[in-house]
C-alpha cells in the first residue's frame, strides 16, 4: 500500500501503515524542532503495510544503532513516543532531530540535516532490531 514515492536525493523512508496516522499526530503536536523535521519526512515517507515492509526498518519501539559520521560518536537507542523518551535509559522520542532523522531507514542509510543553529549532522543508521 504505498501512498507516496520518496524524494530520490535522500534516502527512503518506510512508515508501517498501522503507526503513520499516530506518528502524523505526534509531529503536528510537537513544538520541538524534531517535530518540523518528522512532519517533512513523514510527507514524503513510503506507507507500507506489514506485509511489504522492507526488513528491520527502524519505527517505533525498534532499537536502532547509528555512527554520527562527524563526531565518529556511535549510538544505540530505542526510537519511541514522547512519553516513553527517557535519555538516561537511551530511549528517545521520533520527535527529536535525532529521532526523526533515523525513523524509517534502513541499515546503510545515511540522513544529514542542520541543527536548529546551524550546525550540520550526518547519521549513518548501522543496525535496526525491531521487536517482535
Amino acid at each position: 500500500m504505498r501512498l507516496q514515492k520518496h524524494n530520490s536525493s535522500k534516502p527512503a523512508v518506510y512508515v508501517a501503515a498501522a503507526q503513520h496516522d499516530y506518528l502524523n499526530r505526534l509531529a503536528e503536536q510537537a513544538t520541538a524542532d524534531g517535530g518540523d523535521l518528522l512532519r517533512r519526512e513523514l510527507e514524503r515517507a513510503i506507507v507500507v503495510s506489514d506485509e511489504e515492509a522492507p526488513r528491520n526498518f527502524a519505527q517505533l519501539n525498534s532499537v536502532v544503532e547509528y555512527e554520527d559520521l562527524l563526531s565518529g560518536r556511535a549510538r544505540t537507542i530505542t526510537l519511541v513516543a514522547p512519553p516513553d523518551a527517557d535519555i538516561d535509559q537511551n530511549r528517545v522520542s521520533v520527535v527529536t532531530a535525532v529521532g526523526a532523522a533515523v525513523l524509517g531507514l534502513l541499515p546503510g542509510a545515511s540522513f544529514s540535516w542542520q541543527t536548529h543553529d546551524g550546525r550540520p549532522r550526518v547519521v549513518v543508521i548501522t543496525r535496526v532490531v525491531n521487536a517482535s
